[in-house]
């Protein structure tokens, strides 16, 4: 079936169009204006409407550049249905190097957001009211925050079936279960029954090229399970599936010092063992060893040496089949090429 044209901001997008728009904000009170970028797709057939948003933490880069090469994918000539794209969500962040907007609010906490409410809450309102209501289907490309850096994965509610799919479509390395805090762009779209994966990986402004060939690679293979894309002709027999993990915590530094780790994303530790040995900046007190409450898989950590007490030091996940998922995450480690599709009809994709 022949797609219809769609309406964005007052502006008409015609079937097997391409381009980049920009949405006015509200401005700041120097009077510089504030534009919205959005990238569009529009298929020639009909088919579902994804949208893909970055940097809604404005310091959370690696999404931006997903989507800008995603663009770049000849693959995105045979699209069905409409693939729109925010590259950057948080603009006001994005530009001041900031995770927040101004007056340090987390955009993520004031969905759906009012017309007539604060600044922050009438760009969530334009946001929804323009753009995210036309969606079938969400992903959200973020990272771990400053200083900390993440393994690649996904967050969803374990209680929808639709997304359990989806998410082992985008495939990562793990999937984590999540239950959507209230106001966030998450909360609004399970409410509105929105499918929406949660692509965390990477650290904040830091580029990481294997967490971004990871997010190409997942956004293709949803668009793929959704088909809007044509499906591969030939499967690789030794792709890597994700693990999912009810459970995982934050283990905290229980005192301030230098944090002294050897351990990296994706390692298997045992209950009990140290994690980290805290030391006396000052060589007065005697070293602290924080020790592993839980045998798990080390799926976030801080990198900043210098940590006050209460600073989250490593986060783990664990999983009931954990001599399985050990080897599992050094296979990924090992399986360091990503097939992006040149095209979506290349015979080994």
């Amino acid at each position: 079936m022949k797609n219809l044209s769609m309406k964005i901001c007052n502006e008409a997008i015609h079937p097997g169009e391409t381009l980049t728009m920009a949405m006015p904000l509200p401005a700041l009170f120097s009077c510089a204006p504030l534009y919205l970028p959005i990238k569009i797709c529009h298929g020639k057939q009909a088919g579902p409407t994804l949208i893909v948003i970055a940097a809604m933490h404005g310091n959370e880069i690696n999404g931006t550049e997903i989507i800008n090469r995603l663009f770049t994918l000849p693959a995105l000539k045979k699209i069905a249905g409409t693939l729109i794209t925010i590259p950057v969500m948080n603009v006001y962040g994005f530009t001041n190097r900031s995770r927040t907007l101004r007056g340090g609010i987390d955009l993520d906490t004031t969905f759906p957001g009012s017309e007539h409410g604060s600044h922050a809450a009438r760009i969530a309102h334009l946001f929804t009211s323009e753009i995210f209501d036309k969606a079938d289907y969400c992903i959200d490309l973020q990272t771990g925050a400053l200083n900390y850096s993440n393994l690649p994965q996904i967050y969803i509610n374990f209680q929808d079936e639709n997304l359990k799919h989806l998410a082992r479509a985008f495939n990562t390395p793990v999937v984590l279960n999540a239950i959507p805090p209230v106001g966030s762009l998450r909360h609004y779209a399970q409410k509105n029954h929105i499918p929406y994966l949660l692509y965390e990986a990477g650290e904040a402004m830091r580029f990481d090229e294997y967490t971004i060939k990871i997010g190409i690679q997942g956004i293709i293979n949803v668009m793929r399970k959704l088909g809007m894309l044509p499906e591969r002709t030939t499967k690789k027999t030794n792709e890597l599936k994700s693990f999912f993990a009810e459970n995982y915590a934050w283990i905290h530094s229980p005192s301030s010092g230098i944090s002294q780790s050897r351990y990296k994303l994706g390692q298997h530790i045992a209950k009990g063992e140290i994690l980290s040995i805290l030391k006396d900046p000052f060589g007065v007190s005697s070293d602290t060893h924080i020790r592993s409450p839980h045998e798990g898989i080390i799926i976030g950590k801080n990198n900043l040496p210098l940590v006050h007490e209460g600073e989250e030091i490593v986060q783990l996940a664990i999983f009931p089949e954990m001599q399985q998922i050990e080897s599992h995450l050094k296979e990924w480690e090992n399986d360091t090429v990503i097939e992006i599709p040149a095209d979506s009809t290349t015979e080994n994709q």
